[in-house]
């Protein structure tokens, strides 16, 4: 069959209450129809300019695609890439990113297959988790937070810190203290402390027992992840190494392998509505995978993405574990007919993988219309 439309919707939500967050939730979703009707939904990490991105679809991405078969997916990523006539980043990354989904959510439709087994490899009906996140809150609240989050089934929680970096090194103790030793944890500060701070946060992080330590730093300074990734390296706690993580800044899977030669990384976290799409995550993580570097998924946005990244968490091998939002909104909740990737499906701490064609959704849309940003 071949592509016979392709259109998208910028979407926009208020922030969930207790997230931290004060702008609204956007996102974008991209459609593909083939000449047989049958349509693929797909979704970028589009946080800033949704518009962008969807302006990006209809004027430079669709005309080259539009008449051709809907199945030539790698073609066509390529083509796309080579359209920029520069290394893709922004809007039109997130653009190919959103349209990539889609393409490979047809596609399994299209043979009545789920994109997991599209892809072969691991093949697995659930997928470990972790709660994402403790907000940076009052002290009260994010105990709360993560009270509740452990109640609900979590056995690891993301916590989120920012400067100054005492109250950062206060919020992790205070995290620790409530769930106990039993509770794996994590931190991402989204790239807010200099390299000083971030290796004394790093040190007192593995004193805790926290699994890893995200984007601590610029994500695009390679050289400064490195040299706290060897001193991590270096300082082993009870149990285990600190692991540094990255890889949700990177808009392509070349980013992804730079970030892995240059050792700057224990733990790579792409985005497929950035890097990419299911093409280029996949790209991304067999960069990291001759250094036996495990993945996680970065998670944030909407349903469609989160189904997406769940399926490639069930294919791909040396996965860590999969992020899943504590704070839903209806890009979450709404978008689809049937929940995915939602904290009351935890079982054992582990998600279930959808097993329907494509990614494993039905999209709504009625809640489509509603929820485009007009």
């Amino acid at each position: 069959m071949r592509i016979a439309a392709i259109r998208s919707w910028p979407l926009a939500v208020p922030p969930a209450a207790g997230s931290g967050r004060t702008a609204p939730v956007r996102t974008l979703v991209v459609e593909v129809m083939d000449t047989d009707g049958l349509s693929g939904f797909g979704e970028a990490l589009s946080p800033a300019a949704p518009r962008d991105a969807a302006a990006q679809v209809a004027s430079r991405f669709a005309p080259l695609l539009l008449g051709e078969a809907a199945a030539d997916i790698a073609r066509h990523w390529q083509r796309m890439g080579d359209a920029a006539g520069v290394p893709l980043v922004g809007a039109a990354a997130e653009a190919r990113s959103a349209i990539d989904i889609a393409l490979w959510d047809l596609l399994g439709r299209r043979r009545g297959v789920p994109l997991h087994r599209l892809l072969g490899g691991m093949a697995r009906a659930l997928v470990p988790a972790y709660g994402s996140y403790v907000a940076v809150v009052a002290d009260d609240v994010a105990a709360a937070q993560a009270e509740a989050a452990v109640a609900a089934g979590f056995r690891h929680l993301k916590v989120k810190l920012q400067p100054p970096l005492d109250a950062a090194m206060a919020r992790a103790r205070h995290i620790r203290r409530v769930v106990g030793p039993a509770v794996a944890l994590c931190a991402d500060p989204n790239g807010s402390f200099d390299e000083d701070a971030a290796h004394r946060l790093a040190a007192l992080l593995a004193e805790l027992d926290f699994l890893w330590l995200e984007e601590p730093l610029d994500p695009t300074d390679h050289r400064a992840l490195a040299r706290l990734n060897h001193r991590a390296l270096a300082r082993p706690n009870q149990h285990h190494l600190l692991m540094i993580s990255a890889g949700e800044s990177e808009f392509t899977p070349e980013g992804a392998a730079a970030l892995v030669e240059a050792d700057a990384i224990g733990l790579l976290q792409p985005d497929c509505g950035r890097i990419g799409g299911i093409t280029g995550f996949v790209r991304a993580r067999n960069a990291a995978l001759p250094r036996g570097l495990p993945f996680s998924p970065h998670n944030s946005g909407g349903a469609i993405k989160a189904a997406a990244s769940l399926q490639l968490a069930a294919a791909l091998p040396d996965l860590h574990s999969f992020e899943c939002s504590l704070f839903r909104t209806p890009l979450n909740d709404s978008l689809v007919r049937t929940p995915v990737a939602h904290p009351a499906q935890l079982l054992g701490g582990c998600l279930p993988v959808p097993d329907a064609p494509g990614l494993g959704i039905e999209v709504d849309r009625a809640a489509l219309r509603r929820l485009a940003d007009a």
